[in-house]
């Protein structure tokens, strides 16, 4: 085999899933059988493994705390500007509002 074709069937598989890790975990009765009543709902939908269904309750949990983290920083940045900061944001505001009016929408409508 060469260097050349070695290098390509790497640079594919790193473009595939990361390999998943083995790991073995003691849980509650209750969390085994809540993983395999989730496990069998999903089944109709494809999942069929509890490994897969752990997986994705952790990436929902991942993802929360990153949405958190988010919300925080947006939080702590309207916190602490200064009054001149948030003056010249309010001025924005007011001129936007000037300079775009928004299309009301009936209850019916979406836009």
């Amino acid at each position: 085999m060469s260097k050349h074709s070695t290098q390509r069937k790497t640079s594919i598989a790193s473009r595939r899933r990361p390999i998943k890790q083995r790991r073995t975990f003691t849980l509650s009765p209750e969390s085994v059988a809540l993983l395999k009543e989730l496990s069998a709902e999903r089944n109709s939908s494809g999942r069929e493994s509890v490994s897969a269904v752990l997986d994705e309750l952790l990436n929902s949990v991942r993802e929360e705390r990153r949405r958190r983290a988010i919300e925080r920083s947006v939080e702590k940045y309207y916190r602490e500007r200064s009054p001149e900061e948030e003056e010249e944001e309010i001025a924005w505001g007011k001129f936007a509002l000037a300079n775009f009016p928004v299309e009301e929408l009936s209850d019916g409508e979406s836009q």
